[in-house]
């Protein structure tokens, strides 16, 4: 059947290609129309306190977006002046600013607004906002929605040199490891098709966020190009061998079919492991890529003999003798040294669990940038705000609740002894002149009505000796209207309640001091909870970036449990059938769980806390890369011992066989990764690069030298070659 599938796809011609190339045309023209999400909290789970709080707030005021304006070397007139412009605007809900918010750095006095911005378009309001005051000069608009901003134009400006520059790399990699020059183009033919589709058909999916949308094309073609390389080293083998180039193509697909599909499935596994976090971040990049990776199997199928083929004749042109690499006096070397090799390494690999076991995870960009929000925050500090959402209410028993809140949050003390909590907003601080009392006499002296009027009004309204001035501006309709300072406390108290009061809860805007990298986050975040729970009981909702920061960390513990057994599960299964024994699946999943335990564990060795994306996605993919290559190893090394060769003669000629396709591979993603963690600036995107470089490169190391050492010691001779009859399902091609 592989014979006759092969045939099939030689004997197309140039037809498949035609399709696929149209099919990436169609795509490319999809790509742009992809939704890109740049809201890491849409991934958290419905039933965190996040996400629910988060759907109170739509219902109840439509947006919880604070922005910080900066600006440098005005005048409190100035300031005044900015503050009410900027509550002119319809996108403001409330600015405000008061003594507190200057400070002096570099030699300039920077005055801060903080502004509160109605349901609608947050990244409109920062654009209007930043084009608002020319006369300003030089001013900087920050805040969540204006790191966005900046975000996308770094994803957007960035990542086309940083795939450049590792596009170069590649094809350098790849013309070290070729057999004719012109084979590095025929390979990045067909990946950048796969890349395109890939891409294109995105579109299938709600959004997609910004993290696999900048790295996934680069991942994409570093975790898949050894389908390529084997098939085309195979296709080489067999025209080296005499047989027409057609022939030798049917021949080598026939040979790769299974191979290239199982290397994708161990590939595959690894990343759909992701699909079932809670955190749904996961789902979106696990698909992605495992999509990325059928793809790209595919058109190595179904596209690349085609493409080969149809350059038969430059191909042999360009031919040339591929470099040594040595393989066999690795093997020699190895075998020397297998048993204190061995023992060095498993020591490296149980120090790795020691190190892995006390790592410290970091659940928000820990990165400067040159966006305005960095700005603020080095002269500012870093803005946490959190909101909080209670049943709402206008007697005097509601507002002393708030009261009674804001007294606890004040309280609530850091490590270190000072305040957790800085500004808070509410009715009852901001409104608090519409929430005071007055007299019959105070009321006649601020209008200047006659005391017996204001006196026969109170008692016609039951007010008694005295009123709070919300309930009185309510009742007092046109008879006091005129008066200014009477307009100044309506204005005041209109702009309060539809900041603080919805239909059925009302809010309170804190700033929590301590920072989601801080030891005593935690502590502090539960201490507001408890503060907040105290007062109101269950029916109290935060959210903000420090409520999303703790919720994502309480996720993360459970979603490593389980995208680690899933996946060590997913791999010990697929060993299991390929090698239908026991002993290479221990070997090999302790070599996998090694790799992972001392790329982790060098994090912490250096006292650098792991971002939990990028552990998640270095997890799943060196898990998968080393898989690949283990297997390979293993396979090579079985395949020749039960072809006669002894054990020393074994592991020389599986060391040449397989050390090209191994080091073109990991080279490949090493060096990708390392491009991405260096060139970026985005923290995301970076840190993702640098873990899976250094996870592939530990990978190489242990395939290369701990798994040919643990095959020497654990073969028993003779005998254990018969343990496996049957022929593994994959084994990779000449290297």
């Amino acid at each position: 059947m592989k014979q006759r599938l092969a045939r099939a796809i030689v004997g197309a011609g140039y037809r498949l290609p035609l399709v696929i190339l149209l099919i990436a045309v169609v795509c490319f023209g999809l790509i742009g129309r992809t939704n890109i999400n740049y809201d890491l909290t849409k991934y958290l789970s419905e039933d965190t306190m996040t996400k629910r709080a988060l759907r109170v707030m739509e219902e109840e005021f439509g947006s919880a977006e604070q922005l910080r304006v900066m600006f440098a070397d005005i005048s409190p007139e100035q300031a005044g002046a900015y503050v009410d412009q900027m509550n002119d605007m319809p996108e403001v809900l409330l600015a405000s600013c008061d003594a507190a918010d200057t400070v002096t750095a570099d030699g300039r006095t920077y005055t801060l607004v903080t502004v509160t911005l109605r349901d609608g378009d947050p990244a409109a309001a920062v654009l209007k906002l930043r084009a608002a005051f020319p006369e300003a000069g030089r001013y900087w608009v920050g805040g969540s929605a204006a790191a966005q901003l900046d975000l996308q134009k770094s994803v957007g400006t960035e990542m086309i040199g940083v795939t450049a520059l590792a596009v170069v790399v590649v094809l350098g990699v790849l013309f070290f490891a070729s057999h004719a020059w012109l084979e590095p183009a025929v390979l990045l033919i067909v990946f950048a098709v796969s890349i395109v589709i890939n891409m294109g058909t995105n579109l299938i999916f709600p959004d997609v966020s910004f993290i696999t949308f900048a790295v996934s094309a680069i991942l994409q073609l570093a975790l898949s190009i050894d389908y390529a390389i084997m098939l085309m080293h195979t296709y080489d083998a067999y025209l080296d061998g005499g047989d027409t180039a057609k022939e030798a193509m049917i021949k080598a697909l026939a040979e790769c079919f299974m191979r290239i599909a199982s290397s994708a499935m161990t590939t595959v596994a690894g990343l759909m492991s992701l699909v079932f976090m809670s955190f749904t971040f996961g789902f979106d990049i696990g698909m992605v890529l495992s999509k990325g990776i059928v793809i790209s199997m595919l058109c190595v199928f179904l596209m690349m003999p085609g493409v080969a083929l149809m350059m038969e004749k430059p191909l042999r042109a360009t031919r040339h003798r591929p470099v040594r690499l040595g393989g066999e006096h690795l093997g020699a070397l190895i075998l020397r040294i297998s048993r204190p090799l061995a023992a060095v390494m498993v020591i490296a690999v149980l120090f790795g669990l020691y190190l892995n076991l006390n790592n410290s995870y970091s659940f928000t960009a820990d990165d400067k940038t040159s966006g305005d929000t960095d700005y603020i925050n080095d002269r500012f500090g870093v803005s946490s705000p959190l909101v909080i959402l209670f049943p709402g209410g206008r007697d005097d028993a509601d507002y002393d609740r708030q009261r009674e809140l804001a007294g606890r949050l004040m309280g609530i003390t850091r490590a270190d002894g000072t305040a957790a909590v800085g500004d808070i907003t509410a009715m009852v601080t901001t409104g608090s002149e519409a929430l005071k009392y007055y007299t019959a006499q105070d009321v006649a002296e601020l209008t200047g009505q006659s005391p017996a009027v204001i006196s026969l009004f109170f008692m016609t309204q039951g007010f008694g000796t005295g009123v709070r001035a919300d309930r009185l501006l309510d009742a007092a309709g046109s008879m006091m209207g005129g008066d200014e300072t009477v307009a100044a406390l309506r204005e005041q108290l209109d702009m309060a309640r539809t900041a603080f009061e919805g239909p059925n809860y009302s809010r309170m805007l804190v700033e929590l001091e301590a920072d989601a990298g801080d030891e005593d986050f935690e502590a502090c975040m539960e201490a507001v909870l408890s503060a907040a729970e105290a007062v109101y009981g269950s029916d109290v909702y935060v959210t903000g970036a420090p409520m999303s920061a703790y919720d994502i960390a309480a996720a993360f513990s459970g979603d490593l449990r389980t995208v680690n057994l899933i996946t060590l599960l997913a791999i010990l299964l697929i060993v299991t059938v390929s090698f239908r024994a026991i002993k290479i699946p221990v070997l090999l999943v302790f070599v996998i769980e090694g790799a992972i335990w001392i790329t982790m564990g060098f994090s912490e060795l250096i006292g650098e806390p792991v971002f939990f994306i990028s552990y998640l996605i270095c997890l799943s993919i060196q898990m998968g890369a080393t898989i690949d290559y283990g297997i390979l190893m293993c396979d090579q090394y079985r395949s020749l011992r039960r072809a006669g060769l002894d054990r020393e003669g074994a592991v020389k000629e599986a060391m040449k066989k397989a050390l090209p396709t191994i080091l073109t591979s990991g080279v490949i993603i090493v060096v990708a990764g390392y491009i991405i963690g260096r060139m970026c600036s985005i923290y995301y995107i970076s840190s993702i690069g640098l873990l899976v470089s250094r996870g592939a490169l530990v990978s190489v190391i242990l395939t290369l030298t701990l798994l040919p050492a643990l095959l020497l010691i654990t073969d028993r001779g003779r005998d254990e070659r018969d343990e496996l009859q049957a022929v593994p399902h994959r084994a990779q091609g000449q290297g």
